[in-house]
């Protein structure tokens, strides 16, 4: 399901919930306007909710009844819409630049980490819900990432090697790095000897092992050290020093089904731990034993995280 077709979701719970303060009437406005895929999702949500979440209420008096009490309304709908929105991703998936990312030459699924040799010896590991293709030619080796992240440990080869992304590359001869794609910025980290960040408008940067950037498509920023357990997702387990706690869930929803979504006052508390990826219910009850927090889960498919007391 896109971020697009979530939002529109969220809305869609916000708007027929009956209690809509004027101030997210407004924001619902200008998100519809923000982008023209908003809006064509939002169309997309409306024209299947109909035939999907109808039927789904008419079968299920429990579930009917729960859709028209106002008390709590807005939670229950977000969980009934999150389901309904099965039906949607069927029908989107298949579009261009959907999240599987189906025409790529590698591509990972949910909850599943896939390790590749490639033609050169190059040892590559993609993340859940990542996607490259590959373009080897006689001068260089390139690696376009098209979504999620990757770990690469490039074998010794004469010909550089490019793992190309939206803001820029990142290059090395015999190295081993991570990159990561964020929603307006990439994440790199070298692990072994050295590699270089080229920016689209032109910007280096070189990094040495141990040495983390962000960088967009114009600057590169070094990461601090406490961000150095983005790369540990390679093992299975995420090394998490005071991140906050929606960084955390950013790198949880590849390894699970379903929305996971917090609130604004959740989403900012500050959280250290070792996270298992392949148990995320087990990394949340963590969390929930931990912290104050309460983790509310609907139909099996959509978790809400909100602040407790």
């Amino acid at each position: 399901m896109s971020r697009a077709v979530e939002q529109a979701i969220e809305w869609t719970a916000c708007l027929r919930s009956g209690q809509v303060e004027p101030q997210e009437r407004h924001a619902f406005d200008a998100w519809l306007a923000a982008d023209p895929s908003h809006a064509q999702a939002w169309a997309t949500v409306q024209h299947h909710l109909g035939s999907t979440l109808g039927p789904l209420a008419d079968g299920n008096p429990a579930l009917r009844r729960a859709l028209q009490v106002s008390n709590g309304r807005r939670t229950v709908l977000r969980g009934a819409l999150a389901l309904a929105g099965l039906g949607l991703g069927a029908h989107l998936v298949s579009r261009p630049g959907m999240p599987l990312e189906l025409g790529a030459d590698l591509r990972s699924d949910t909850a599943e980490r896939l390790s590749r040799t490639l033609a050169d010896g190059s040892e590559l590991q993609l993340d859940a819900c990542s996607a490259v293709d590959l373009d080897f030619t006689a001068t260089q080796r390139n690696l376009i990432l098209r979504s999620g992240k990757l770990i690469i440990r490039t074998s010794n080869d004469p010909r550089p090697f490019l793992v190309h992304t939206p803001c820029g590359s990142v290059s090395a001869l015999k190295a081993r790095f991570m990159v990561a794609l964020h929603d307006d910025s990439v994440h790199t980290w070298v692990l072994d000897a050295s590699a270089r960040i080229d920016t689209r408008d032109g910007a280096q940067l070189i990094l040495q092992a141990g040495q983390g950037a962000r960088f967009d498509a114009a600057q590169i920023t070094p990461l601090t050290a406490n961000r150095h357990g983005e790369s540990s997702w390679s093992d299975g387990w995420l090394s998490v020093d005071d991140w906050s706690l929606a960084e955390l869930l950013d790198a949880l929803r590849p390894y699970r089904h379903g929305v996971l979504r917090a609130s604004p006052e959740a989403a900012r508390l500050r959280v250290s731990g070792l996270f298992p990826l392949d148990d995320s219910d087990r990394a949340l009850a963590a969390l929930e034993q931990t912290m104050p927090l309460r983790i509310d889960r609907y139909l099996g498919w959509w978790t809400r995280i909100e602040l407790h007391g």
